[in-house]
């Protein structure tokens, strides 16, 4: 498999590629003194094999795919290149932070439903920049699937005219929503693409 092909995968389709055919970089595309480079797997983390010339010789590593740092109290990430063998920041999709872009009840449910249960996962999708994204959509996802359930709700149990039982009919229909969207479209663990399916 090619890197540009590897490139091209999923998370999801990149972890099932096997050891055996994980990209290698071809040594005429290699840059900065680097004579190989071939990605690999070490305790189940991708990462990059390579080997540079130095003055004394030759030096083999192995760099995870990713890493990040603590700046001033903000995480970045940065992406190994496999070419030049440096750590550039990965400024890919970068999303909206929570302040700049606020996000609804359904999906911080989400978010601390994912942060306590799927911890992996939502390390996954914070290294490539898309957990808020997809707690975004979750949120939409919701909103919409409760509007669905109220008016379903509705025509199956039409709203009394007295005031007291009015009162009842609309407790009893956020109870019946609510739970329902929670169950059903809020506490899953969504990836993007499970996501995308479903929308």
């Amino acid at each position: 498999m090619t890197y540009e092909e590897w490139k091209d995968l999923t998370e999801e389709q990149q972890e099932q590629v096997p050891d055996e055919e994980l990209p290698e970089i071809p040594p005429e595309q290699l840059e900065n003194k680097l004579t190989y480079s071939k990605m690999m797997r070490q305790y189940g983390v991708l990462g990059w094999k390579i080997t540079q010339k130095v003055p004394n010789g030759e030096n083999t590593r192995w760099f995870p795919e990713y890493m990040s740092k603590m700046v001033s109290g903000e995480e970045f990430w940065y992406q190994f290149d496999p070419i030049c063998g440096l750590y550039h920041l990965n400024l890919v999709g970068l999303e909206p932070s929570m302040e700049e872009e606020p996000i609804g009840g359904y999906g911080r449910r989400w978010i601390a439903f994912m942060e306590e249960q799927y911890p992996h996962l939502v390390e996954l999708m914070r290294l490539h920049n898309k957990f808020l994204t997809v707690a975004r959509a979750v949120e939409e996802y919701a909103f919409r699937y409760k509007q669905l359930l109220d008016k379903e709700y509705a025509a199956c149990y039409p709203r009394p005219k007295d005031f007291e039982e009015c009162l009842k009919w609309e407790k009893a229909r956020r109870f019946y929503t609510e739970n329902t969207v929670i169950r059903e479209r809020v506490l899953i663990p969504y990836t993007e693409d499970i996501l995308d399916k479903n929308s």
